[in-house]
């Protein structure tokens, strides 16, 4: 079939509907304590962007009514201004995948496009793989990166807003996204509606795998084919990994955990020291171990140290993985080499949180080394990972280890140091928060330190002697873990301790905090819970469907309303009205329009919206408000589109113009209205056949208004010649259709 022609009039008015505004913040660091997270700014010209879409499509309507001669030069220039448009969206996706996902051109256009056109621009994708989660870090700037290993590729992830979750290398999972060459920016608000693991992430095990016991640590010493100084003999880092290293680890795990393994090189790679690609390095560190005759897989731990070079970064390291991977440009440290290998083992960064004036407030900003304690936090620290990363590693408050007391209770609650060999509890656990929507639980941590062995540093902070530490954590999310400021107004975290004769109160829960006594053999801390507040907040709420309906004008569309009070339990059950915003003239109607909810309640009922006879084609707005009818501050709105058509833009196309009586025809429809796909519609397929019999079939549209038909040739059956095809497409009285034809040889 002959495709229609797409205008240029018509493609930028779609590429205009697909601008949105970007809402960018900048983050204003407080202080000096760290690295700060901060919105990266737009740098990509999103209006050129636009014009060479535009070029692009333009070039490929004059190629495809152009002369054989003059056509070449038109694909000529569109493949290098579609070259010229992936750099700026790969640009636009590492600074900001929100955007380009916002951006990007939908599948309905793209198919407007030959085959060898696609190519050049961006896809939507799903691809099943294994995570790998890697750090690459200084002592000042780190950078967190996500990959999809599949089986021929390793395709780097951009998360939205930066909400990559918490999981491990090694992880496997399901993708969906928008892929420019090997980057892929994740659909969804936030990592995990992006991204299916195969296990609720919600609910899974905290503990990460594979860190109690002898873990068997392989260093390959290497240099480069332009660079190969040995800065380092074999001894000293032996010495050091499986001396200082293993002394760290050994005592911070309560004797559980402890590294052992050898230590071979130098190795001479046959790449450039100007690379600073970590899996290149490592894929031929491998292969030269493998060559020399180390069995790589006697060990679960490979460390991969090299001369320094110019990479941006002094270390980096997998997050967990079996094997896991760390990376030592240039710095053999204790500090460097400890700090890779507890990402190995399954720790992110022990980051702080830094609310101004607040301890914990409504404005604040992560410092993601903000831990002026941890050997994941500040630069140059090698003290023990605080109680919420150990719990994390099984460490404290699983099997033999030693225990958290969770408290529920007010009371007086003892614990020794934090150092201490011992079966007695070594924290407080005390739950803060419970999210509303996803279930996920956010703790208080309280634990007490004495200068002993690698915390001996602490010796001389009066602040950190004489109180206790307060950190924050959600789980099982191993990467929200925060140091508290308990001493806000100073300009550092190195007096973030709480201590004795002051108290932390929280106001939503009306939890106190209060250490009465440290002494050499621990700490003696009140827990008190008042009586529960009332904390009114605006309630949440969702319309489903909540993307376009497609029906006909005089049409009823049902909708569902779920409504979640998120008061704080010390407030009483709460009533919601519910009011609905149609345009003039058309009638609403809710099963019940009120509703009463008690505090982290959740229900639903439903909303039917009629359109009039003889309203015009078009988007037509749907709105509810709920609001609180005891405090009508505290409400909320949302909406969805109905979309009145008359009639659905359609059309259908097979894979080939001709087939031999081995081959399947493919038969591709694509529903849509007014530039947008249309999901869920029926689409009938009918194939008239040369001697006039006719095989019918039907499918339904999918998210890219998209609907395929397969018909194998039987050479009995079919004849040569010319095959028609017929179709057409129908959703809540909504009607579309089309033909083609291709022929049997």
């Amino acid at each position: 079939m002959k495709k229609t022609a797409l205008t240029i009039g018509f493609l930028s008015c779609a590429i205009m509907l697909l601008v949105l505004t970007f809402p960018f913040n900048r983050a204003q660091a407080k202080k000096n304590r760290g690295i700060h997270i901060t919105p990266v700014p737009r740098g990509v010209d999103v209006q050129s962007l636009h014009a060479m879409t535009e070029t692009i499509f333009s070039l490929a309507e004059q190629a495809r009514t152009a002369a054989d001669e003059t056509r070449q030069p038109l694909m000529n220039e569109l493949h290098r201004v579609a070259a010229s448009r992936n750099q700026l969206l790969l640009g636009l996706m590492r600074q900001n995948p929100g955007e380009l996902l916002d951006l990007a051109l939908p599948d309905h256009l793209l198919a407007l496009l030959s085959g060898e056109l696609q190519v050049l621009f961006e896809q939507r994708i799903e691809l099943d793989g294994e995570l790998e989660v890697l750090y690459e870090e200084s002592e000042t700037e780190s950078h967190l990166r996500h990959f999809l290993r599949t089986d021929t590729k390793r395709l780097e992830l951009h998360f939205r807003e930066n909400s990559a979750p918490g999981l491990l290398t090694g992880t496997r999972v399901h993708v969906r996204g928008v892929r420019v060459g090997d980057d892929i920016a994740l659909d969804g608000a936030d990592g995990t509606t992006a991204m299916s693991t195969g296990v609720d992430v919600q609910t899974s095990a905290t503990i990460a795998p594979n860190t109690f016991g002898e873990q068997k640590v392989l260093v390959l010493l290497i240099n480069f084919q332009d660079k190969t100084t040995q800065p380092w003999t074999t001894s000293q880092v032996s010495n050091l990994v499986f001396g200082s290293v293993n002394d760290f680890y050994n005592e911070s795990s309560y004797q559980q955990t402890w590294l052992s393994g050898d230590v071979f090189g130098w190795y001479t790679l046959p790449i450039s020291s100007a690379t600073c690609d970590t899996s290149a390095i490592a894929t031929y560190a491998r292969q030269a171990a493998t060559a020399a005759g180390i069995n790589l897989a006697a060990y679960n731990r490979q460390v991969f140290a090299y001369p320094s070079l110019s990479c941006g970064f002094t270390g980096a390291s997998t997050v967990g993985g079996s094997p896991s991977q760390s990376w030592i440009n240039g710095s053999m440290t204790v500090r460097t080499v400890g700090h890779e290998l507890g990402h190995g083992l399954g720790l992110y960064h022990a980051r702080a949180l830094d609310c101004g004036a607040e301890i914990i407030g409504s404005a604040c900003t992560t410092i993601e080394y903000g831990d002026t304690v941890e050997i994941l936090g500040q630069a140059g620290l090698t003290g023990y990972s605080h109680a919420a990363q150990k719990e994390r590693l099984g460490w404290l408050n699983y099997g033999i280890s030693p225990t958290i007391t969770t408290v529920e209770a007010s009371g007086t609650y003892w614990i020794d140091p934090y150092e201490t060999l011992g079966s007695s509890p070594k924290a407080l656990k005390i739950l803060k928060s419970v999210n509303p929507t996803t279930g996920v639980k956010t703790w208080y941590y309280v634990e007490f330190r004495r200068p002993l062995g690698f915390d001996s540093s602490i010796l001389n902070n009066s602040n950190l002697m004489n109180g206790v530490i307060v950190h924050t954590s959600n789980e099982p999310y191993g990467r929200d873990n925060y140091l508290l400021d308990m001493t806000p107004a100073t300009s550092s975290f190195s007096d973030a301790a709480l201590t004795v004769g002051h108290s932390y109160n929280d106001p939503n829960t009306n939890m106190t905090i209060t250490p009465l006594l440290v002494g050499a053999t621990g700490a003696s801390v009140m827990i008190s819970f008042g009586p529960q507040p009332c904390v009114r907040a605006n309630p949440s709420m969702t319309l489903s469907p909540a993307a376009s309906q497609w029906v006909s004008a005089g049409s009823t569309v049902t909708y569902q309303v779920s409504l979640t009070n998120n008061d704080t339990a010390g407030c009483a059950s709460s009533s919601f009205d519910l009011r609905a915003a149609v345009p003039s003239g058309w009638n609403s109607l809710f099963s019940s329009s009120t509703i009463i909810l008690s505090p982290g309640a959740n229900a639903t009922t439903s909303f039917t919206v009629a359109s009039p006879l003889l309203v015009a084609d078009g988007y037509y707005n749907i709105g509810v408000t709920a609001a609180n009818s005891f405090a009508s501050a505290y409400s909320v709105s949302c909406s969805s589109l109905c979309s009145i058509m008359s009639g659905l833009d359609f059309s259908v196309v097979s894979d080939q113009a001709s087939y031999t009586s081995s081959q399947t025809a493919t038969l591709t429809a694509n529903v849509s209205a007014a530039g947008t796909p249309v999901s869920g519609a029926k689409v009938s397929f009918t194939i008239s056949k040369p001697n006039g019999s006719k095989v019918t079939g039907s499918a339904t549209a999918d998210a890219n208004g998209s609907a395929k038909y397969k018909y194998r040739f039987n050479k009995q059956k079919d004849p040569v010649g010319i095959y028609q095809v017929a179709a057409g497409a129908s959703l809540n009285g909504v009607v579309g259709s089309g033909v083609t034809s291709f022929s049997l040889q």
